[in-house]
């Protein structure tokens, strides 16, 4: 007798569902491996084939997603994420690229950016048991756009918890440090990525910007030098080369490096530019800072500019173009301020009437509540210039309660007693200044040169990281 087996309609339908299964797993296969290739336009067909062949496989859009990413299609990439995010709404995976797209979208569209990108990837955090390393990073590079670099460098800390190989975690950990005022925390950060391998013209960059902060211009000259040498073009690294040479007296490397900067933008650094002023300041060549000062100050109005053309101007004699460029530089709203008028002050008391000085004087004084001992200073000098010794004893007085080692202000406090007939007071004042002057040595000069933090503003963002479901 022959065995027979009888085919239920159940087996039948089993069998085109092997078959989709086999056909699925040959698409994804086959659409991953052209992606690796570079072919992008064959492996987004075979996703979508892939969608096609089971328009409920969450992983053939995440995929798809992927490339349309890679292709530059982000809103499109955006779209199938959003679909598999419908299809497994608490997959970790699914949440996380879909809010680094969102938040990706977000960067290049600001009037799209929401909320949702923080609360995707926090469900996606949520619906993982264990620490979910890349979306602890990608929560950290969100919050570091929303400027809340504390709960990033928190986030950033837990990524590399749960992931400590994640170089560029460690990078991006240094530059909320950075943010934060801790340079020598961000300087560690960036020396573990750079164990790690992130070996990126940003790392080393922020390395050097780190190690200017703590003034170890020696480690920044070389982190800026490796950053130039990797990209030659990389103005910003250019910039923070000179900044390092200056720092340690090298007046010629520096002025070499800061025309390289302006190089690379075509001559349009005006960052550059006012760094290079300074160091032709430093270098006692008065006349070639006002050159490339002045030309710069045509087109830009960085506020840097104004207070150092000025100073170059009198340090070629021309005071009259001095106080004019300062005259121009409180104006602007950054020149509208306590130590804007200060400086107009100090050129107007060489080549105007005392009483026009008093006046920029006593607006500094205004504008800084009457916390400004150099101002008070200052205004007792032309005072005294008026004959006006009372009111000048008041305002050295004045100067020197808000800073009582003044040696500066007592000095002329006690010329002003002596003026007035009052002897006594006279000797201790003076003498007090002579005890300050050879304990301290100070001479409350300013020195040309000095290193402006706030030149360096946007510190580059590292990409995202995408997670994407393994190939079965």
């Amino acid at each position: 007798m022959t065995d027979q087996t009888v085919t239920t309609a159940f087996d039948r339908a089993r069998i085109p569902a092997r078959a989709m299964e086999t056909e699925l797993r040959h698409l994804l296969q086959r659409g991953y491996q052209l992606r690796e290739q570079g072919d992008l336009e064959a492996a987004r067909e075979n996703f979508r084939q892939a969608t096609r062949c089971d328009a409920e496989h969450v992983p053939s859009y995440q995929w798809l997603g992927a490339v349309l990413r890679d292709m530059g299609e982000l809103r499109e990439a955006v779209r199938m994420w959003r679909t598999a995010e419908t299809l497994a709404p608490n997959d970790p995976q699914v949440l996380l690229n879909l809010g680094v797209g969102l938040f990706e979208l977000g960067r290049f569209f600001i009037a799209s950016r929401t909320e949702e990108p923080l609360q995707l990837l926090r469900r996606a955090i949520a619906s993982t048991p264990k620490p979910y390393g890349k979306a602890w990073f990608n929560l950290g590079n969100v919050l570091y756009v929303h400027n809340d670099y504390a709960a990033a460098a928190e986030a950033y800390q837990t990524a590399l918890a749960a992931e400590p190989g994640l170089g560029v975690a460690h990078r991006n950990l240094g530059n909320a440090w950075l943010r934060l005022n801790r340079p020598a925390e961000a300087c560690t950060a960036y020396r573990q990525a750079l164990q790690l391998g992130d070996t990126q013209v940003a790392t080393y960059h922020n390395l050097g910007l780190a190690a200017l902060r703590l003034r170890d211009s020696e480690a920044a000259e070389t982190a800026f030098h490796t950053a130039v040498t990797m990209r030659p073009t990389d103005g910003e690294s250019w910039l923070g080369l000179g900044n390092a040479r200056a720092m340690q007296g090298d007046f010629p490397g520096a002025q070499s490096a800061f025309t390289e900067a302006r190089a690379s933008r075509g001559g349009q650094y005006p960052e550059a530019a006012l760094d290079l002023g300074k160091v032709f300041l430093a270098m006692g060549q008065p006349q070639a800072a006002v050159e490339v000062l002045a030309r710069t100050l045509a087109v830009s109005s960085l506020p840097g500019l104004y207070r150092q053309l000025s100073r170059a101007y009198v340090k070629v004699g021309q005071l009259s173009e001095a106080a004019q460029t300062l005259r121009q530089f409180v104006a602007t709203p950054a020149g509208n301020t306590a130590q804007g008028y200060y400086e107009l002050g100090l050129v107007l008391s060489q080549c105007e009437p005392p009483y026009v000085a008093e006046q920029a004087f006593r607006t500094a004084l205004e504008k800084s509540g009457g916390r400004h001992p150099e101002a008070w200073h200052r205004l007792g000098r032309t005072l005294m210039r008026q004959n006006k010794p009372r009111l000048a004893i008041e305002a050295f007085q004045a100067a020197i309660e808000q800073r009582p080692d003044f040696a500066e202000a007592l000095k002329d406090l006690g010329q002003a007693l002596y003026r007035s007939s009052e002897l006594h007071a006279a000797d201790v004042a003076l003498n007090a200044a002579l005890r300050f002057e050879r304990t301290t040595g100070q001479l409350n000069v300013q020195d040309v040169w000095q290193v402006e933090p706030e030149l360096y503003t946007g510190l580059r963002q590292a990409a995202c990281l995408y997670d994407l479901p393994s190939i079965p």
